[in-house]
């Protein structure tokens, strides 16, 4: 009986510690997805940036208005100036939404012309196991702000 029970606690050690890797190589290959994104938005990229946007996202925005929209948002937000992630999470089911593998990142931003800027990606894999922007948020207050 003793050795049973430690077989079964050597095989659920197994699994978490091989789960938490996947889900470590889920985060890290996110990031890197929403990080090139972000450059691409950053760097008036946004035909690239478009092209990783979640099917869901591009049928709300035709090309055309989206890069319209990102642009004023870019201008408002002025030169990036630094980029640090704050907080990575991993979820195989988001609230309201389908099953599926989700990462949610936050980042403390600075740009020219706001201040705690936060920026928060929601990335989706999609149904060839690539990461795409499900969704982008942000909040900061303006330079102008006392």
């Amino acid at each position: 009986m003793k050795k049973i029970i430690i077989t079964l606690i050597s095989i659920i050690s197994i699994y978490s510690v091989s789960a938490q890797k996947y889900t470590d190589m889920y985060i890290s290959d996110a990031n890197k997805v929403g990080l090139s994104w972000l450059n691409d938005i950053n760097h008036n990229q946004y035909e690239n940036a478009y092209q990783l946007l979640s099917k869901e996202h591009k049928a709300k925005y035709p090309q055309e208005i989206w890069i319209v929209l990102i642009n004023e948002l870019m201008l408002e937000f002025g030169n990036l100036e630094s980029r640090t992630v704050t907080q990575r999470d991993f979820q195989s089911q988001a609230e309201g939404m389908e099953d599926g593998f989700y990462v949610f990142i936050e980042y403390s931003s600075q740009y020219e012309n706001t201040k705690e800027h936060t920026e928060y990606l929601l990335l989706k894999q999609n149904d060839k196991a690539k990461w795409e922007i499900f969704d982008y948020n942000y909040e900061f207050k303006s330079e102008k702000e006392e």
